[in-house]
């Protein structure tokens, strides 16, 4: 994984109940192994404001592959979308996961096409919690206080700088849903976390 993380480091940001942790049998039944089937039933996924994924733990939620049949007609995917899972989603997006890589692409309505998004789940989650902290340290009514936005441009380039440095997709696409939640952070759209 590119990101050292614990289950521990996300319920301190997250609820527990906001972290959810992939039963072992649900992510091999659809092709997950190795360091990112670790990282599902170990680590978690937290949700926020920013994405959500499925409770696990319900007997009718969990992965679904996607369709080729359904959007092979109408979205450019690449032969690898084939071992693509449906994992969460965005405000205006659905992200998934290849089951055989641990990558993590985008689907937009309107794009057509996927967007590269991690190089994985580690990438992923790290970006979800980094973002979580810095919101969550914002007072209520933050666009007015342009001392403040000033200091929180700053902040919210070093941490893009910091996971460009280790994973360059999450702010590698101008129509990543990323670049559009820095974007409204930054610019005071964005309410306390």
């Amino acid at each position: 994984m590119i990101f050292e993380l614990s289950h521990d480091d996300l319920v301190q940001t997250f609820d527990e109940e906001q972290v959810h942790q992939v039963p072992t049998e649900a992510g091999q039944a659809v092709g997950f192994s190795g360091e990112t089937l670790g990282f599902l039933t170990e680590v978690g996924l937290p949700e926020n404001e920013f994405v959500s994924f499925p409770d696990f733990d319900r007997a009718d939620s969990g992965f679904r592959p996607i369709s080729l049949e359904e959007l092979g007609s109408t979205w450019n995917l690449p032969a690898s979308a084939a071992n693509w899972v449906l994992l969460g989603n965005f405000e205006i997006s659905t992200i998934v996961a290849d089951t055989q890589t641990g990558e993590v692409h985008q689907l937009a309505e309107g794009i057509m096409r996927p967007i590269p998004l991690h190089k994985d789940l580690s990438s992923l989650v790290h970006t979800i919690t980094e973002l979580t902290k810095i919101v969550g340290s914002l007072p209520e009514d933050y666009e007015d206080d342009e001392e403040l936005l000033e200091g929180l441009g700053e902040t919210l380039d070093t941490l893009k700088s910091e996971i460009r440095l280790r994973d360059h997709r999450p702010f590698g696409d101008e129509h990543s849903e990323w670049m559009e939640i820095v974007t409204n952070v930054g610019a005071g759209m964005w309410g306390p976390g």
